[in-house]
């Protein structure tokens, strides 16, 4: 392997991708998983810290979204985690991060996670995972979010989600121009360059959000 012509190729992918300095991360907290999935969790926070990312995330202590914030630690990335005071209380937070947010609810969390992300990337993860996703994309619909949204569809973990995305296009619940609200990655090596090749989204996409609209 040219490790002279990687270093190249890393260093061009960082110039083009740092436009989305601050990567939030939705992903699953589950222990019980096959460990390819945290596995893959570290690699992918490890591979944003040294590409000098921000990591905005749940801040939880267990499963992938621990194995992604101590990935990123490890490169010595800011790590910010946003938690509602509820799941504190019953110490679901990770305590070395760079910064914990308490929120007062499950609301506001989101919120600031969205505002506070220049792009996001979905993780495999269970019903918070996929409430997250939906919640982003219809922000993105309506134009009150204009990120990019990365699936990362890591061994075909997504292929249901991607079949259903399809199938409200074509049963004309989305329109086609709605693919450009998300992206996939099937590899976290694939992630700079879906970053960098993501569609434009704009404020006003509330003007395309009815399907027929943006005839």
């Amino acid at each position: 392997m040219n490790s002279t012509h990687d270093d190249a190729r890393h260093n061009r992918l960082k110039g083009k991708s740092m436009k989305y300095k601050k990567i939030g991360i939705m992903c699953g907290s589950s222990e019980a998983c096959d460990p390819k999935f945290l596995d893959m969790a570290y690699a992918l926070g490890e591979n944003l810290g040294s590409f000098g990312h921000d990591i905005i995330y749940g801040g939880g202590a267990r499963g992938l979204m621990r194995r992604v914030a101590d990935g990123a630690l490890s490169k010595g990335a800011r790590v910010d985690g946003y938690m509602p005071d509820f799941m504190i209380q019953v110490e679901w937070q990770h305590n070395d991060l760079t910064h914990l947010h308490i929120t007062k609810d499950m609301d506001e969390r989101k919120k600031l996670m969205m505002d506070n992300s220049d792009a996001t990337v979905f993780l495999p993860g269970g019903c918070g995972t996929m409430e997250e996703f939906f919640v982003w994309m219809c922000a993105k619909r309506l134009g009150h979010h204009t990120g990019p949204l990365v699936i990362l569809n890591f061994e075909g973990y997504y292929d249901p989600l991607l079949q259903l995305l399809e199938n409200m296009e074509n049963e004309k619940f989305h329109a086609s121009i709605h693919k450009d609200m998300y992206s996939v990655a099937n590899c976290i090596g694939d992630i700079p360059k879906v970053l960098e090749d993501a569609p434009e989204w704009e404020a006003d996409a509330i003007n395309k959000a009815h399907v027929g609209s943006e005839k």
